[in-house]
């Protein structure tokens, strides 16, 4: 006859029960204590990280490009301290109190990169009689986005200025292959009667053909010139625009830059690099590339601010910067010259002006007299005939 265990036989002793479960308490305290390791030294980098994005501000990149790196990715920094900051609340740890901190620090500098979508809306061509609409787009050479050997007809751009009511335009990387290319192009804007052409690739007015700045508008410009250049390339241009009785002085920026090309991006700024044997020397290249560019933006946007702080009129800045809002160019145009950004005063959600690196970066700007104009809207747009956004904005005119 089978007989039957007792309950203190080997089944169902539990002194023999606890010390199988002991083991496996250890392991798992074990393995949390590797997690609680790692995620030390990540809140203690990420720390770091957001401390010089923060500098990166101050510290011109002409003496120390360090801090200029970690304010490229800036918003990845913070939500990095966001996620460790969670964990140390999970762990119920007082490392939570570093993570929180540079939360803290780095709070209100996230407002230049999302804004709420309570009580904004997007440009629309309806508007007060004073109203001013501005746009500012790098055309990439008219060229499509997904193919720049492709040339993008100057149809698609112009349905879509005169789509959006737009009556100042500023455009960087223009490609005219004539003075005649240029002058239907202007034409095919049905509002934007007047226009004006800087060759960026030399200090002065440029020759036609050429590739530049281009500004197209609604009323005459009276005066125009060169606010940056150097031995090579023209940075900045500026067009007086008289409207009614009143003059406004618009900046057209493409400032440097960032020196890495599409063969880079596509090859060595992607997680695959991390199994290529030649990572470090790739990545080297490119960060000398971008440091040695970080140091040029610097120079230039110092010119740009102090054209801009001698302008007799209010000014309107647009353009491409090449940098962060979290960036010494930035600060310097900006703060320098007592400007509001539009899409602080206006945007909507996360934003970004360049396609690629993962829609990361705003690097397209609309900047203006905070005296004389309120930014009553802001909006960019995906359009397919570029690798940045175009931005719009409608600026209430005050007293000039």
């Amino acid at each position: 006859m089978k007989r039957k265990r007792s309950r203190e036989g080997y089944y169902y002793n539990e002194n023999r029960k606890a010390r199988r479960e002991r083991p496996q308490g250890a392991n798992r305290r074990f393995v949390w204590g590797v997690f609680d390791v790692v995620m030390l030294a990540v809140s203690m980098v990420a720390a770091l990280a957001l401390v010089l994005g923060l500098m990166a501000r101050i510290i011109s990149p002409e003496h120390f490009a360090l801090p200029a790196f970690a304010a490229l990715v800036y918003p990845i920094v913070y939500l990095t301290n966001l996620f460790c900051a969670l964990w140390w609340v999970v762990r119920w740890d007082r490392w939570f109190w570093l993570s929180a901190t540079m939360l803290f620090l780095g709070g209100g500098t996230m407002g230049l990169f999302y804004r709420s979508d309570l009580g904004t809306k997007p440009v629309t061509v309806d508007r007060d009689r004073n109203d001013l609409v501005v746009a500012t787009y790098n055309v990439m050479n008219f060229s499509d986005a997904s193919d720049p050997a492709v040339a993008t007809s100057f149809d698609s751009v112009a349905e879509w200025v005169n789509g959006k009511g737009v009556q100042l335009l500023c455009l960087q990387e223009a490609h005219f292959s004539s003075e005649q290319d240029f002058r239907d192009f202007r034409d095919k804007l049905k509002k934007l009667s007047y226009g004006y052409f800087v060759n960026g690739s030399v200090p002065e007015e440029g020759e036609f053909p050429g590739s530049g700045y281009a500004l197209f508008s609604a009323w005459p410009i009276v005066r125009r010139g060169v606010a940056c250049a150097d031995s090579l390339m023209v940075h900045s241009v500026w067009s007086d625009v008289k409207i009614g009785r009143d003059t406004v002085r618009v900046f057209n920026n493409h400032l440097q830059s960032t020196g890495v090309n599409l063969e880079e991006r596509s090859t060595t700024l992607r997680p695959s690099i991390a199994l290529d044997t030649l990572a470090g020397k790739k990545l080297s290249v490119i960060a000398r590339k971008l440091a040695d560019n970080y140091r040029l933006r610097a120079v230039q946007a110092k010119a740009v601010a102090e054209e801009v702080r001698q302008s007799p009129h209010p000014v309107v800045v647009c353009g491409d910067f090449n940098d962060t809002p979290v960036s010494y160019v930035y600060r310097v145009v900006r703060k320098g010259c007592d400007l509001q950004d539009a899409f602080v005063e206006k945007g909507r959600g996360v934003e970004y002006t360049f396609k690629g690196l993962y829609n990361l970066f705003r690097i397209d700007y609309v900047l203006v007299d905070e005296e004389a104009f309120e930014v009553k809207e802001y909006a960019s747009y995906d359009e397919p005939m570029s690798d940045h956004k175009p931005v719009v904005v409608r600026l209430g005119r005050g007293e000039m």
